[in-house]
């Protein structure tokens, strides 16, 4: 009577060959992360969806007549021109533009409003070519940050995925800047052109 090998060891045997083969052409080797550029307060950091100038931070007590915070929170806000360098219109900014160990209201990094200079209107359709000055808003509990406080902002950029069944997407965001920034203090003056 002839033995037969049990279903396991082949499947077994089929893993060790696989995994052979994979760590063979280096497969299994750590990959190293790129490193993240520095930018400066005012430097452009060029990308494939849009081009971001982080300008400043700042905390305030309301934005807009139409924006204000919960109580016992106030705004952490970062200004930035942003341009659209893409061929189509785009109205999803919150996750090009991040703050370092800042949750907004829902728990997540992105920003809770995204609103366009001079407008009350938020989350702004961005138009392609066409530079638009953005300020990014978190709810954030008043002790949280005070004015003269260090932040490093990120600045993410997005591969385009074509779509076949559904519409083109920018996916797969990737940290390619950081941006030290100290955080002023605004109050409910959210009308001045500079940070103080």
């Amino acid at each position: 009577m002839i033995e037969r090998a049990a279903p396991a060891l082949y499947a077994v045997s089929a893993l060790v060959v696989v995994l052979g083969a994979v760590a063979g052409f280096g497969g299994l080797n750590t990959v190293e992360e790129r490193p993240v550029a520095r930018a400066t307060s005012g430097q452009v950091v060029a990308g494939k969806q849009l081009d971001v100038t982080i300008e400043d931070a700042f905390l305030a007590d309301g934005f807009d007549p139409y924006l204000e915070p919960d109580e016992g929170n106030r705004f952490l806000a970062v200004r930035a021109l942003v341009t659209n360098v893409s061929d189509t219109p785009m109205d999803k900014v919150k996750d090009n533009v991040l703050v370092d160990g800042v949750a907004g209201s829902a728990g997540t990094a992105q920003a809770d409003e995204v609103i366009r200079l001079g407008e009350s209107s938020s989350n702004p359709m961005l138009q392609p070519g066409v530079a638009q000055e953005i300020v990014l808003l978190w709810q954030i509990p008043s002790t949280e940050k005070k004015a003269g406080s260090e932040i490093t902002v990120h600045v993410l950029d997005k591969t385009l995925r074509k779509g076949f069944l559904f519409d083109d997407s920018w996916d797969d965001p990737v940290v390619t800047a950081d941006v030290s920034l100290v955080v002023g203090d605004r109050g409910l003056d959210f009308a001045q052109d500079d940070a103080t």
